[in-house]
């Protein structure tokens, strides 16, 4: 009588054994990411504005990381590294490791540069996360006291009658405020003709002595111009009208409903930061931006507070984008 021995096939035993180790592993992976982000930030956390110092995505972004710094409990520093349309620091932040301590403050031209130029190092979409949206940055029409125009109707129907067009001017080709009076253009079928300078103040004494009809400005810098009666503003650019000038009514309510544009400051994270980290941050800096003292000092810098979560952010960055392409193909429009 022959006896009968079952063995366990080699090949599954070593299946066995290498799910036993994946599994171990991931388990300590997993492990090791909560705990760290549980300590999440245990030292000072990096903030990249790809601007100089001292404009008003600088300003803003200190103001608001200050405030979340003081109850995350650790210092947020602000690392200015202008140039190259906001590429240099913003491919700095995509190259950085994803631990949560080197995040940028990323401007409206985040998604308007792939529109103007033909080659990026860096994805937006892919290459960084989203945080929260920080604040919005609305810019206000204004134009000389002698243009025989008050309202955005009558400054299209100027427009219309002109045969060379109305001169707007802004702080340079391709930016945002350049684009802002480009998509007023196409809206309201007017003619109207870019005069680019190197700033917004030398634009803004041009539009004040009636070199340049009208200008799009950002509310920081043509504020003081208004309230001194050198500047009248016609309208602001955002759906909403602005804290800052809140008897001056949007472009949407004088018969452009589909115009809200402005510029804006996200925080983003590179690729790959930890989910636990991106919360973290989120609920501080939308805890920061509930605090009436720090939505105070926003408005007085013309900017708006926004917040919300992460995914909403990636929407709105998203329709944003497909609204500055559009814009920027339908008008021709070049970067400097």
């Amino acid at each position: 009588m022959m006896s009968t021995c079952t063995a366990r096939p080699e090949g599954r035993r070593s299946s066995t054994i290498t799910q036993s180790i994946l599994a171990a592993f991931l388990g300590f992976s997993l492990t090791s990411a909560a705990a760290s982000a549980q300590s999440y930030p245990s030292k000072p956390v990096q903030v990249v504005v790809p601007f100089a110092a001292g404009g008003g995505v600088d300003t803003a972004t200190r103001v608001v990381a200050d405030v979340a710094g003081e109850i995350l409990g650790q210092r947020f520093a602000i690392d200015n590294r202008g140039g190259g349309s906001t590429i240099i620091g913003t491919q700095a932040v995509a190259r950085a490791e994803a631990d949560g301590y080197t995040l940028l403050a990323a401007p409206t031209t985040m998604v308007i540069n792939p529109a103007l130029k033909s080659s990026i190092p860096y994805n937006w979409e892919t290459d960084f996360v989203p945080i929260a949206l920080l604040a919005k940055l609305p810019f206000v029409v204004v134009a000389g006291k002698d243009l025989p125009a008050s309202t955005m109707s009558e400054l299209a129907a100027l427009g219309k009658q002109s045969e060379d067009g109305l001169t707007f001017g802004s702080g340079g080709a391709g930016t945002v405020a350049h684009l802002a009076g480009e998509f007023f253009a196409q809206r309201s079928g007017a003619k109207m003709v870019h005069v680019p300078y190197r700033g917004e103040a030398p634009a803004l004494v041009d539009a004040i002595g009636g070199q340049i009809a009208v200008m799009f400005s950002t509310l920081a810098s043509a504020s003081g111009h208004i309230q001194s009666g050198q500047l009248k503003p016609l309208a602001v650019t955002t759906k909403e009208r602005a804290s800052l000038l809140p008897d001056v009514p949007t472009v949407a309510e004088q018969g452009y409903p589909d115009y809200d544009l402005s510029a804006w400051i996200a925080l983003v994270a590179p690729k790959d930061t930890p989910r636990p980290v991106i919360e973290t941050l989120n609920k501080a800096f939308n805890e920061a931006l509930k605090r009436p003292d720090l939505r105070e000092r926003l408005t007085k810098l013309g900017a708006e507070p926004a917040g919300g979560t992460p995914e909403e952010l990636a929407a709105f960055m998203k329709k944003d984008a497909g609204i500055w392409a559009e814009v920027v193909k339908t008008g021709g429009v070049k970067a400097e």
